[in-house]
């Protein structure tokens, strides 16, 4: 590989939000990693010879490989506000980053009991089986599931309020994957 296009990999590598990179080919192979601030590390490493064993001393762990290519597009990062005031007329505001969503316990929720596709109603034209603030008992029906040309009820396995709805209507579920959290009525239940 010509040394242009290397120095331009690590341009582009510097500039997008990757923080590691790997490209081999049969004569070059070369690794980059982001630590700290930015700082670019390049490790080249030497073809080996034609007659001898490729000895890496590093571990091999597998990765998956997808067959489709898909294009990696970096994401924007927010760029500051200038904002002008009467102590400092050149102060940059940043915004602030926005608070990580609590996790969700998935003891607290209702759980899909196969894989398919999730209906919070028997058809679009009646009510959902739970709203919002709902109370839901043990046994009780709170949606469906098509499974394999089949619908089958989803059914709560505690008693609890419903918090929030977390998949939508018509949305592919797997089996065990929270679909409504619950606030339960006590925390025996959970």
């Amino acid at each position: 590989m010509e040394l242009d296009k290397i120095y331009q990999l690590m341009d582009k590598f510097e500039q997008s939000s990757l923080t590691s990179f790997e490209y081999r080919d049969q004569d070059f192979e070369i690794q980059m990693g982001k630590k700290g601030h930015g700082k670019t590390t390049v490790t080249p490493q030497p073809a080996p010879l034609p007659n001898q064993p490729v000895i890496d001393p590093t571990p091999v762990t597998p990765t998956p490989v997808s067959t489709v290519s898909t294009p990696v597009v970096a994401e924007a990062e927010p760029t500051p506000v200038a904002t002008s005031t009467a102590s400092n007329p050149t102060s940059v505001v940043t915004p602030d980053p926005e608070p990580e969503p609590a996790p969700i316990d998935p003891k607290e929720c209702v759980t899909a009991p196969v894989v398919g596709i999730y209906y919070p109603a028997h058809s679009s034209e009646e009510a959902p089986y739970v709203k919002l603030g709902d109370h839901v008992s043990v046994g009780q029906q709170v949606g469906l599931i098509q499974a394999m040309q089949m619908m089958r009820p989803v059914v709560a396995k505690q008693a609890g309020t419903v918090k929030a709805f977390l998949v939508k209507n018509g949305e592919e579920v797997n089996f065990g994957q929270p679909l409504i959290q619950l606030i339960p009525d006590t925390p025996d239940d959970i």
